[in-house]
């Protein structure tokens, strides 16, 4: 039986990060209920697909951090009531520091969240505010020591590549990073995205990004750096062995997952054909959706099915095994790339092929978009 992953989208944050184009919305310490809504969309997913087989949960946002445990666990209880729910479901929760305490840490271990992914971005003060992030390095940290009394599953995002920031500062943060005793790590390289703050102060020329070629450096270190501690298993994603998250890897995998919340998206197969769902990024037309009953359904033709396939398993490093490319999508990998390009890619040594599948080399994994772009039909 296909196993599926359901996330949901918490919108709410208590203040939008210098460089978030998430849908997320500033909501202080008043935290909205959209509990109904939540549970009404996870019912008429089942109505309309059935009672599928979950093999992970995820919360994310937003904060999702800010909600009771409670609501957390009304939400994880009506999965299990009305799907196949894995005995051991990864079931995450994004945390930002300064959003719980030991009390309510515990609450979220009680409502069923045996995983957390907690926002760091930093250890680096500094930093911490030029992010626009609302905790500092001392918050971090306790957040992370007090988590592991409840979790063993604990995983940090952290962003590098900051305007300004020398490869000492992300060395120490690095070194920082391997003696805390988490089990998973997310570092992100950062992407000054239109319409936030940090790229009109880009924009006014008050500061400058750093340079691909210096990105690139910084990201190799890292690599090199985490490879016996943190053995990487995806573009940006390190974990201990074990460790490696089982919702994340179903995305790049091409599973079905269902997208529940404002602008959450999903892809769902029925048994014949696959469906995309795209949630409107607007709250008040998400829930008038759900009262109407509406699911955002539109069939995923074959070949986007391949192609979204193809971006997503490049990015593992251990990228893409033809048979179960086609057995998934039902298109040969062959059939939707353009093969003088792709075999100009090979011999470049961007990409590593073999007998039975393809995966970008190390110095590829530095170009993956530009690769991609160029190899797709």
């Amino acid at each position: 039986m296909r196993k599926n992953s359901i996330y949901i989208h918490f919108p709410y944050c208590l203040k939008k990060c210098n460089y978030c184009d998430f849908v997320s919305f500033p909501c202080g310490q008043n935290v909205p209920n959209l509990l109904q809504y939540y549970l009404k969309e996870i019912e008429l997913y089942q109505q309309k697909f059935g009672r599928k087989k979950i093999s992970s949960i995820y919360f994310g946002g937003g904060t999702p951090s800010l909600l009771p445990p409670e609501i957390v666990m009304r939400i994880v209880e009506k999965i299990f009531n009305l799907y196949d729910v894995d005995d051991d479901a990864e079931i995450t929760l994004e945390v930002n520091p300064k959003t719980v305490d030991d009390k309510k840490l515990l609450g979220f271990y009680e409502a069923g969240v045996n995983r957390l992914s907690i926002g760091v971005q930093s250890f680096d003060d500094a930093e911490l505010r030029f992010l626009g992030r609302v905790h500092n390095s001392v918050d971090a940290v306790e957040c992370i020591e007090s988590a592991k009394k409840y979790f063993e599953n604990i995983s940090c995002d952290f962003i590098y590549a900051l305007p300004n920031q020398s490869l000492e500062k992300w060395q120490k943060n690095l070194e920082k990073i391997t003696k805390l005793d988490v089990k998973h790590l997310s570092l992100y390289e950062l992407i000054i995205e239109p319409k936030t703050p940090i790229f009109n102060l880009v924009k006014s020329g008050k500061i400058n990004p750093i340079s691909e070629s210096f990105a690139k450096k910084m990201y190799e270190y890292t690599n090199h750096f985490l490879r016996d501690k943190f053995p990487q298993y995806e573009i940006s994603n390190y974990a201990k062995k074990g460790f490696e998250s089982r919702h994340n890897l179903n995305y790049w995998n091409g599973g079905d997952y269902i997208g529940i919340g404002v602008s959450a998206s999903g892809r769902i197969f029925d048994g014949a054909r696959h469906f995309i769902s795209e949630n409107p990024r607007n709250i008040d037309e998400w829930k008038k959706n759900i009262d109407d009953g509406i699911l955002p359904l539109k069939p995923l033709s074959k070949k986007k099915r391949a192609e979204e396939m193809l971006i997503m398993g490049l990015r593992k490093n251990n990228g893409i095994k033809f048979n179960e490319f086609k057995q998934n999508s039902g298109v040969d990998f062959f059939d939707i790339v353009d093969m003088q390009r792709f075999q100009n890619m090979v011999e470049k040594k961007f990409l590593i092929l073999c007998e039975s599948s393809i995966r970008t080399s190390v110095k590829g994994r530095t170009l993956l978009d530009a690769i991609i772009r160029e190899i797709i039909k």
